[in-house]
């Protein structure tokens, strides 16, 4: 009776324990794998064009590397790669674009044959000045060396002729040399060689007038010594050549822009010079001085509109070349009429010869603007300026003090 109690008892305790130990078999088995996560879905590639659309397409981008836009076709032929519905047409625009790719990073630019004789066009794609400038500015510093042996001499007067010749000689020898020293290296930008030109023969023309005026106007006591006069011509013509060397490298210019700026402050002189002959009294004991007054200021007049202008209209030199013809042209043609009806120019026809010959320069100058309306006008691509390349820098020094320093590459 006992054992069966006991049995009894035994059987209850196992059946009270079995659901923890059910519970902690569960917890100390390792857990379930879970679910392997779908599979990933494979990368699809860009959709096939249809033939057609991918040809018009192809036909486009070909069209750009045609006209040598390399660097857009190079972009728009690899884009049609991956889209080429068959080999073929993959075959041929990966060549194309490889051919793209190939000649953008080259810098290779398309040049018509006939353009190759033409200096300017080579010029305007490498931003380096032409070889007609760079001799036009040749030329002009010789006679800039020449005249500063002039200003040297009435300076100090020499007693022989040798001192007169020889250091005139060497000035022009060595603006020359001046001028090959600033074209070396990478060289003058393009339009500079003509900047210098019309900032020296700006400034010849202001010392010119102005000292022109001021001896008609002063008193003869009052009026400059030679000293004086050579000093104020030489020094102004040397501040033009200076400025124009300035403008033109650290804003930009081209050589048709530069010769548009000279050509509007001569004209302007000029013609303000014959208008005026025409409204004043050449008897009056004034009439000189004014007139030169306001050739002066019609100088600086014409110079100012042609600064403010010249980036919009930005004709090319040769352009001007025939503006300046058409001015010079009116004007001898209308004097040379007036003086064979008249007969001569007598004082009492001083008014209708300055009017006459004003409105033949006028209409020369107009005239020959408007024949040359269609020629290219001459818009380079921007280029940095050395200026723009100089990177400033400092370093302290021991005990105080330290150094600025500027470098640019050369």
């Amino acid at each position: 009776m006992l054992d069966t109690r006991c049995f009894a008892v035994l059987f209850a305790a196992v059946l009270a324990t079995a659901p923890s130990v059910a519970r902690a078999q569960e917890s100390a088995a390792p857990p379930a794998a879970s679910a392997a996560p779908p599979p990933a879905s494979a990368p699809t590639s860009p959709p096939m064009a249809s033939a057609s659309e991918w040809d018009a397409r192809f036909a486009e981008a070909h069209q750009k590397l045609v006209d040598g836009v390399f660097d857009d076709a190079a972009l728009a032929l690899e884009g049609l790669v991956a889209t080429a519905p068959d080999d073929v047409r993959r075959a041929l625009a990966s060549q194309d674009a490889k051919l793209a790719r190939a000649w953008a990073k080259r810098g290779l630019v398309l040049m018509r044959r006939a353009d190759l004789a033409d200096d300017s066009v080579s010029a305007r794609a490498t931003g380096r000045r032409t070889t007609d400038e760079i001799a036009l500015l040749y030329t002009n510093a010789v006679f800039y060396g020449l005249g500063t042996g002039g200003w040297i001499a009435e300076l100090t007067q020499p007693s022989t002729a040798a001192g007169n010749v020889l250091p005139a000689l060497g000035l022009a020898a060595g603006s020359a040399g001046l001028v090959a020293l600033l074209d070396s290296g990478r060289g003058l930008r393009y339009g500079v060689p003509q900047s210098i030109t019309t900032g020296l023969y700006l400034g010849l023309e202001e010392g010119l007038l102005w000292t022109l005026y001021n001896q008609a106007s002063a008193r003869y006591s009052d009026q400059w010594s030679g000293k004086t006069v050579a000093t104020v011509v030489w020094g102004s013509a040397t501040i033009g050549a200076v400025g124009g060397a300035l403008l033109g490298e650290y804003y930009g210019t081209t050589p048709g822009r530069a010769s548009y700026v000279g050509s509007t402050s001569f004209w302007g002189s000029s013609l303000v010079g014959l208008f005026s002959l025409a409204a004043w009294d050449p008897n009056a004991a004034t009439s000189d001085d004014h007139e030169l007054l306001a050739m002066a200021l019609g100088l600086n007049a014409g110079a100012i509109v042609g600064v403010l202008t010249a980036n919009e209209v930005s004709p090319s030199v040769a352009r001007m070349r025939f503006v300046d013809l058409g001015g010079i042209a009116g004007g001898i043609a209308s004097a040379g009429l007036f003086v064979a009806l008249q007969n001569g120019v007598h004082d009492n026809d001083l008014h209708a010869f300055g009017a006459v010959t004003g409105l033949g320069v006028g209409a020369g100058l107009a005239l020959a603007w408007y024949l040359t309306r269609h020629m290219p006008v001459d818009r380079p691509e921007a280029k940095t300026s050395w200026v723009g390349d100089l990177t400033p820098g400092f370093s302290a020094l021991r005990g105080g003090g330290g150094t600025f320093t500027l470098s640019a590459p050369f």
